[in-house]
């Protein structure tokens, strides 16, 4: 089947609502950044991070409530605001999704900067951006297939690290890294029953071992991706899969890459150059009447 304006409509709000279902989680753990409160910055190693370090945003941001609450309104604002310009004139939703990427950026980065998540469990609000300023179709088109493969490489170089960094050929490997994810967690939580599981799996280091291997064996499965799209559903159940055990055995709340399992999902559908109406490749002015 060939891509076109309905499926794009489609993605755009299914994208939507795991963005919302997610901020809403991300407000009941208390994730948002004026829920985070923080105290203390760290530096990453990338250029980008110690440029805005530089202009000494991050402590303006950190010593003022008021401005973090104007960057979460502003990060959870735009999509909404993009959804319903969607909706009424997609040609300006789509030259508002550039400012969408640079807010998004700023925030990314801002909100990165403090310990309270990795940067790349963000990398979907900084990239998804670019495909919804896509005006025409076929650029459409060809921005998704770009994130879909970006998706694949993303699961499959953490599989192949593992392998190069010699970690998958340590039996140990999981046991110890139970053990540094969890130690606070395990001396003040000692009578939970998940913390009881975890005691477990690192004194069942084979047991512990099995699981990193699983872990291994679906990211490098997605290599499949590669080659033909046939299998996109058996790694949709296996990112989901895989995020279900992240979260429950490494306490990791990588959620935030979700939005990615569209990417597989809507990858199926063929290119529409030429082979749809000039008309029905670019976005229109305004919603018809």
């Amino acid at each position: 089947m060939l891509l076109n304006q309905t499926h794009r409509k489609k993605f755009t709000f299914s994208w939507l609502a795991i963005f919302y279902l997610l901020a809403v989680y991300k407000w009941w753990q208390g994730m948002w950044l004026y829920q985070a409160d923080p105290f203390m910055f760290v530096t990453r190693f990338d250029g980008i991070t110690w440029q805005l370090l530089q202009t000494g945003f991050h402590r303006f941001v950190m010593q003022q409530s008021e401005a973090r609450y104007v960057a979460d309104v502003i990060f959870y604002g735009l999509p909404l605001v993009y959804g319903i310009l969607f909706l009424r004139n997609p040609l300006m939703a789509a030259k508002l999704a550039w400012l969408w990427l640079v807010a998004n950026w700023l925030y990314v980065q801002l909100y990165t900067s403090y310990p309270i998540n990795s940067i790349e469990a963000h990398i979907a609000w900084l990239l998804f951006p670019v495909l919804f300023a896509m005006a025409s179709l076929p650029s459409y088109y060809y921005i998704l297939q770009a994130l879909r493969y970006f998706f694949l490489y993303f699961f499959v170089s953490a599989g192949i690290w593992k392998l190069v960094q010699g970690g998958a050929f340590y039996p140990g490997q999981m046991s110890a890294i139970l053990l540094e994810q969890h130690k606070e967690w395990l001396v003040s939580s000692t009578t939970y029953w998940h913390a009881e599981f975890i005691y477990w799996l690192i004194d069942m280091p084979l047991v512990s071992f099995l699981l990193y291997w699983m872990g291994i064996l679906i990211e490098l499965f997605f290599v499949v991706g590669f080659f033909t799209k046939r299998y996109d559903h058996v790694l949709i159940a296996l990112f989901i899969l895989f995020l279900g055990f992240d979260y429950f055995i490494m306490r990791i709340p990588y959620f935030e890459v979700a939005p990615f399992l569209l990417t597989l999902w809507h990858g199926r559908y063929r290119e529409p150059v030429n082979h749809l109406p000039a008309k029905e490749q670019v976005l229109p002015r305004q919603r018809p009447a």
